[in-house]
């Protein structure tokens, strides 16, 4: 990665320090772009604007052009197929417990494969309206999965718990490590990769939607919906160690 490619990063992920902006004060095709600062002074402002004309011209010409709607898709149909199986391999067995509230069940499960499936595809979009709806499901995933539950605490120490929070995590490897790297080729964005982790993360979360039958409140927080949260959180210091190949929004 050359110097220039570091301030662009820098750039798009508004983290400019001072060695970046020293990098743009001598350097004819990032000076221009160095926010409240003049270009250097023995380059005059047409020559410097053409050498980042240039640059993306080149850019264009050496970068191959590909829908966003087609990565979308592939990792839509990946992160179902990842839920399927999951959910196969597990079995249903909160479903066929006579303690199941099973209309409330199916409600959440549609919602839970709609956030699998659909939710890749809003974080992949371009613009920022996606990214808010998937936002919204922080607050909202959690109580639904509360709402669903039979109210039942059988995973009563941690030792029986803990393997929802493990199926969570495991589940969500693949998926979310196919969307960082689908995330390498846009601008570094916190929002969106946070987004797109969530719904990479859900995958888990529909499988023990039909598997566990712990259905308390403090078992779906803390081993359900809490390593859903934190998997969304992990994946933006991720992202952010991972070169940026395009700085596309």
């Amino acid at each position: 990665m050359t110097e220039c490619d570091r301030f662009l990063e820098a750039l798009a992920s508004d983290r400019l320090d001072d060695s970046a902006r020293e990098h743009a004060r001598s350097c004819p095709v990032c000076g221009p772009l160095l926010p409240g600062e003049p270009p250097a002074s023995d380059i005059s402002p047409s020559a410097a604007l053409e050498a980042v004309r240039s640059r993306a011209l080149d850019a264009l010409r050496t970068t191959p052009l590909r829908p966003w709607t087609q990565d979308a898709a592939r990792i839509a149909l990946l992160q179902a197929a990842v839920a399927v199986v999951v959910t196969a391999l597990l079995g249903p067995r909160n479903w066929a417990s006579p303690m199941a509230r099973h209309m409330a069940l199916a409600l959440v499960g549609a919602v839970l494969l709609v956030v699998v499936t659909l939710g890749s595809v809003l974080a992949l979009a371009p613009g920022r309206r996606g990214l808010r709806w998937m936002l919204l499901l922080i607050p909202v995933v959690p109580g639904l999965l509360v709402l669903s539950g039979n109210g039942v605490h059988t995973a009563t120490t941690v030792q029986s718990a803990l393997p929802c929070l493990v199926t969570v995590v495991l589940t969500a490897v693949i998926p979310l490590a196919v969307g960082l790297a689908l995330l390498r080729g846009m601008a570094l964005d916190a929002a969106r990769t946070g987004a797109l982790a969530l719904s990479a993360a859900a995958t888990g979360l529909f499988a023990l939607h039909w598997h566990c039958t712990d259905g308390s409140a403090s078992h779906l927080m803390l081993y359900h919906a809490l390593p859903w949260l934190a998997l969304a959180l992990l994946a933006i210091p991720l992202r952010k160690a991972l070169p940026t190949q395009s700085h596309v929004p």
